[in-house]
C-alpha cells in the first residue's frame, strides 16, 4: 500500500496533468494538501472538516481544508518555490480539483486508501491516538454499512 503523501502525489499529478506545472510545484501542492490534513487534523472541528470533505458532505472548492491547503501553497510553499504571484494564483486554482479526485479516489471503495485509513495515517499507529481511535471507529462503521 502507498503512502498517504505518495497516494496525494498520485492524485495531484492526475488532476494537474496538461498543465504545464514542474515537479517541484506538483510537489509543493501535495505538500500543501497533506499539511492541510494534519493541521486540521489537530484543530478544533478539524476532524468533522476532514470528514464532512472525503464523505462528499462537503465541496472542496468551499471547504476549510482546501482553503488551508491554498493559503499554505501561497504563503508558503510559492515562496520557497519562487514562483510569482500569478504562477502561484493559477496553480493554487488547481487545489479544489486536486481534492475533488482525492475524494473520488476514496469514496471509490477500491483504492488503498478509505476515510478510516487516512485519518489512522493523520494521528498515528498509536491506539491512544484520538485520530487513530476514531479511524478504527470509522473503519468499523464502514464495514458494518458495506465499505470493503
Amino acid at each position: 500500500m502507498a503512502s498517504l503523501s505518495d497516494f496525494i502525489l498520485n492524485q495531484v499529478k492526475s488532476a494537474a496533468s496538461g498543465n504545464d506545472l514542474d515537479n517541484n510545484v506538483l510537489g509543493g501542492l501535495s505538500d500543501s494538501i497533506l499539511n492541510s490534513l494534519k493541521q486540521k487534523a489537530t484543530s478544533a472541528n478539524g476532524i468533522s472538516e476532514i470528514t464532512e470533505l472525503l464523505s462528499g458532505k462537503s465541496s472542496a472548492s468551499s471547504s476549510p481544508v482546501t482553503q488551508l491547503a491554498s493559503k499554505i501553497f501561497t504563503s508558503d510553499v510559492a515562496t520557497k518555490l519562487g514562483l510569482s504571484p500569478s504562477i502561484a494564483n493559477a496553480a493554487s486554482s488547481l487545489l479544489p480539483v486536486i481534492i475533488e479526485k482525492v475524494v473520488g479516489a476514496v469514496s471509490s471503495k477500491g483504492g488503498d486508501f478509505d476515510l478510516a485509513s487516512i485519518l489512522s495515517a493523520l494521528g498515528g499507529s498509536s491506539s491512544s491516538s484520538k485520530l487513530g481511535n476514531l479511524g478504527k471507529i470509522i473503519g468499523g462503521l464502514g464495514k458494518l454499512f458495506g465499505k470493503k
